[in-house]
């Protein structure tokens, strides 16, 4: 009779934790891509090409994009504010992480624009600098840009502009990796006279570049180079190229390249190291065949995964960004030339690493340019995302049928315990 009981409560466990299991497993695959709200209210969205996020307000959020300029959100991409106005191309836009108020920002045909009120309002700086600016990177208080017409580099906070070289390319990405006196700066291209290849690097700022080898392919185009914060698996901070022939990574200041496997094969236009963990790796693709999608890698690069699901059929990622929330989230742009239709998206991604989520208050909302409506009832639904994670309800009822039932099995353990007592005391 005892063993039956043991038996029944022992399957009744086995059940409930498989339950419980299931429920776990079910929740992380359901994590869904949701939208962000919309540019402009009953309008279409314009596609985007670079979204940044404030260091030290994780709300807010800036976005370049093609045919509203620069818009920027101080709720986490729920409303959006036109700011730029007379602007309506931009290419890329990053904050500076060692002036949080500070974000700059590169256009199509209106050079480099810079702000320092987190971009409520902005100033064009073109002194010397071509008017299609690119791709930006800043490290300390060195600026430098790839244009159509090759690189250039301002260390007076953007009041002039001194030409690198490389003016034969369209250069669509730079870099700078820090060394113990000075530091490196990557230059790729997409277009131009590459000569022996597309990624290039100097050691200065003297204009003297040198094209990458090392097993990198010498006919593989350059759309995005990442460089992470701090070392992985190296001395060094990695440093990811994103090409038309897929991602490749160095860990020694690019004397070698080894390309990172795992994803499907296709172009690769962006890529995002975790700054709280150099080991987490996002990459966005465009890819033509269908394939393209955000994917993140937890393990250097080593293996790879679709995040999440949601996103439209056959997305073309075109900007991707991390918000240091708790969990952190993922901002994502999809954009099908087919059909003209763009969006924004978020996710969570609670298996990324944390800095600095604590949320600070909030930025103020004031702009210097046209507001977009507040979101109505008619307009497309924005969900809003805290800085807790939500639990599957079936997960809290499998965990407490779980916790009864061990009390009942300890419950009738003493009760028979206490009757086998009674029974054989002398």
């Amino acid at each position: 009779m005892r063993r039956s009981h043991h038996f029944v409560a022992a399957t009744l466990i086995l059940v409930v934790a498989g339950s419980l299991s299931t429920a776990a497993v079910a929740t992380a695959a359901d994590t869904r891509w949701v939208a962000a709200g919309a540019q402009q209210i009953g309008q279409s969205d314009k596609p985007v090409w670079s979204v940044s996020v404030s260091p030290t307000h994780p709300s807010l959020v800036l976005a370049a994009t093609e045919g509203r300029g620069v818009l920027r959100s101080a709720d986490s991409g729920a409303t959006w504010s036109a700011v730029t106005p007379g602007v309506t191309g931009a290419w890329v836009v990053r904050f500076d992480s060692q002036q949080p108020a500070t974000a700059y920002a590169g256009t199509q045909v209106g050079g480099f624009l810079k702000s320092t009120d987190e971009g409520k309002s902005w100033t064009a700086l073109n002194q010397g600098l071509p008017l299609d600016v690119r791709s930006i990177d800043v490290l300390g208080a060195t600026i430098v840009v790839g244009t159509a017409q090759g690189v250039y580099d301002s260390t007076d906070g953007a009041t002039t502009w001194h030409a690198l070289g490389l003016a034969d390319l369209d250069v669509s990405s730079v870099a700078l990796l820090a060394k113990p006196s000075g530091f490196s700066v990557f230059a790729g291209a997409d277009n131009g006279n590459a000569g022996a290849g597309y990624l290039l690097k100097s050691e200065d700022l003297t204009g003297s570049w040198r094209v990458m080898k090392g097993g990198f392919p010498s006919d593989a185009t350059i759309a995005t180079i990442a460089v992470a914060s701090k070392s992985s698996g190296g001395s060094d901070p990695p440093v990811v190229a994103g090409t038309s022939q897929g991602l490749f990574r160095s860990d020694d200041r690019g004397a070698s390249w080894n390309p990172l496997n795992g994803l499907p094969t296709a172009d690769f236009n962006l890529v995002l190291f975790n700054p709280a963990n150099a080991d987490q790796i996002y990459a966005g693709s465009d890819a033509d065949q269908g394939n393209g999608g955000v994917f993140r890698s937890l393990d250097r690069g080593a293996s790879w995964s679709t995040l999440g699901s949601g996103l439209p059929v056959r997305p073309r990622i075109t900007a991707l960004a991390l918000q240091a929330l708790n969990p952190p989230e993922v901002l994502a742009a999809a954009w099908n030339p087919t059909t003209g239709q763009a969006g924004a998206y978020r996710i969570i991604d609670p298996a990324a690493s944390v800095a600095g989520a604590s949320a600070a208050p909030t930025p103020s909302v004031t702009v210097r340019a046209t507001t977009t409506p507040p979101v109505s009832a008619a307009a497309p639904a924005a969900r809003r995302t805290g800085s807790t994670l939500s639990i599957s309800p079936s997960y809290v009822i499998a965990l407490a049928v779980l916790v009864a039932i061990g009390l009942f099995v300890l419950v009738r353990r003493w009760r028979l315990r206490r009757e086998d007592r009674r029974t054989y005391s002398p």
